[in-house]
């Protein structure tokens, strides 16, 4: 229950005052200095699919676990924690209540949302959805097919594996690290290695598991306990910490060369310009004259060859200028907006070798001499979706300085457009797919790119940089600029010259419609 909803009783504003007394008294004198580690997914990232941080089958914490669609799983989670009770007979249910009790003000400190509860109730909901997590834990490393064999849903239908992993790594779902290692160390009061060596090593391998990204090598186990929650333990295994810091930010100059940069397209209005020219061409393709109808098809012929080619160069003259930015007014509730980067698919045409590497975030890069773009191997199944979105929100919350794995998430987008570049990047052993197809996979990543805030990664933002000089300098990128700037530079003359040519055109078709044309012009019969 919210504080605003206090308002709502007869006696609102003098349970307000008590509220906000205990607010005072308890909250800020205690443990004021412990980071909040639990957010609230910000609701510019939620709106575009709230499912993907809303738990759909188990609800852990107080954020979810009074949730009345979820209550139902209260007597299995219940069930799965006096399984791992009776282990421990030595300790009853209610003096595990009363050791958490202890650490109410740990865990509320935890949490963003200020949590309208009891003390107690808070121990309640600890020791309950914490034993469901351990059990949950243990049996995913030991017997992943078991691990919710004995959950069921109200309709009495056996719940997905995959759907309770999900649920267990969102954002506003999590359990403090230290509240399990506190129900282990009363468990086991005499057998430190459990806690010591065992937890770490299994919320290691949980969170290995469900990386989309390889984990770092260097990172030490006796760590695992410092850290949050096991969204936070997967986000520090995947982020390198010199690329979490603050940086300067990287100047990104998009289609520049040495000698030549591109221009802005001239303020005019060149609309009749275009619709002139598509008359004409309409017209030449419908005319049935031999030799014009040669020359259209051999021009149908090359475009469809080169026409995916060529049709992102609007998009990386366009959209990648500098000067083209959105208003603050527009930018309220952030838009889908990708990153100005030509596709895979493009990016091969252009003679672009995409390379898996071996590492994470930090290989991610853009070798311009032998044209070899690195990406990091990304492994995608039924979760990868859950877990990368509740990354970004976790990384967004934390104030970050860079949003790295935003960043990398946003470059994906850039690169996916379709299942075409989903299907190249698979070929290259760059994306693992255990999706249904290709097209899941581009789906996936072209609703990934909504932020709260600009994103700052100097090394992924230099390959960015690397790879659009080197796309906007290629000769048939060059050649297809040169001619589009032309065309706008004369566009007045040629709106002339087409008009003429289309009314001459127009007579040579009405000639032809009555009369037989010369052998010069070859007339096509018509079959």
């Amino acid at each position: 229950m919210a504080l605003t909803s206090i308002f709502e009783s007869s006696s609102g504003e003098q349970r307000w005052i008590a509220e906000i007394s205990k607010i005072l008294e308890k909250e800020v004198k205690v443990a004021i200095d412990l980071p909040v580690s639990i957010f609230r997914v910000p609701a510019t990232l939620s709106v575009s699919k709230p499912k993907a941080y809303t738990p759909q089958v188990i609800g852990l914490g107080p954020y979810h676990h009074f949730r009345p669609e979820l209550y139902d799983m209260e007597r299995y989670k219940l069930a799965a924690a006096s399984r791992l009770q009776q282990e421990f007979r030595s300790l009853e249910f209610k003096q595990l209540v009363s050791g958490l009790s202890g650490l109410e003000q740990r865990v509320r400190a935890c949490y963003h949302k200020y949590l309208d509860v009891e003390g107690e109730t808070i121990a309640w909901i600890m020791a309950i959805d914490g034993l469901f997590l351990l059990e949950f834990l243990r049996c995913y490393n030991s017997s992943p097919s078991i691990t919710t064999a004995h959950l069921v849903d109200s309709t009495g239908r056996k719940l997905a594996h995959e759907a309770v992993l999900g649920d267990v790594m969102m954002l506003e779902n999590q359990i403090p690290i230290f509240v399990l290692s506190k129900i282990l160390s009363m468990q086991y009061p005499s057998h430190h290695e459990v806690a010591d060596d065992l937890f770490p090593s299994i919320l290691m391998d949980f969170c290995k598991a469900l990386s989309p990204l390889k984990s770092r090598e260097d990172f030490i186990l006796s760590e695992v306990p410092e850290h949050a929650h096991l969204l936070d333990l997967l986000y520090h295994l995947i982020i390198v910490p010199r690329l979490d810091g603050p940086a300067e930010p990287c100047n990104i100059q998009y289609g520049e060369s040495e000698d030549e940069s591109f221009e802005k397209n001239p303020s005019l209005d060149s609309s009749k310009f275009s619709q002139v020219f598509a008359k004409l061409w309409t017209m030449l393709s419908k005319l049935n004259v031999g030799f014009i109808s040669r020359i259209t098809t051999l021009v149908k012929n090359i475009v469809g060859v080169s026409g995916k080619f060529i049709s992102s160069v609007s998009k990386s003259k366009e959209d990648i200028e500098p000067g083209n930015e959105v208003s603050h007014d527009e930018t309220k509730t952030p838009k889908v907006e990708e990153i100005m980067i030509p596709s895979a698919s493009h990016l091969s045409y252009a003679g672009v070798q995409f390379c898996p590497t071996t590492g994470g975030i930090a290989t991610i890069k853009f070798d311009r001499r032998t044209k070899k773009f690195y990406l990091p191997v990304i492994s995608l199944n039924v979760n990868s979706e859950v877990i990368m979105r509740n990354l970004v929100a976790y990384e967004a919350s934390i104030g970050s300085e860079s949003l790295a794995f935003t960043r990398c998430t946003e470059l994906m987008n850039g690169i996916v457009d379709t299942d075409v570049d989903a299907k190249l990047l698979r070929e290259k052993k760059i994306i693992v797919n255990s999706l249904k197809s290709d097209a899941d996979v581009a789906l996936l990543f072209n609703g990934m790119s909504k932020c709260v805030r600009l994103t700052n990664v100097p090394l992924i933002d230099k390959t960015i940089e690397d790879v659009n000089k080197y796309y906007i300098n290629t000769s048939a990128v060059r050649v297809y600029r040169r001619m589009k700037n032309f065309v706008y530079d004369s566009w007045q003359i040629l709106t002339m010259l087409a008009v003429v040519l289309l009314i001459l055109l127009m007579g040579v078709q009405s000639f032809c419609s009555v009369y037989s044309c010369p052998k010069l012009f070859s007339t096509l019969s018509s079959d």
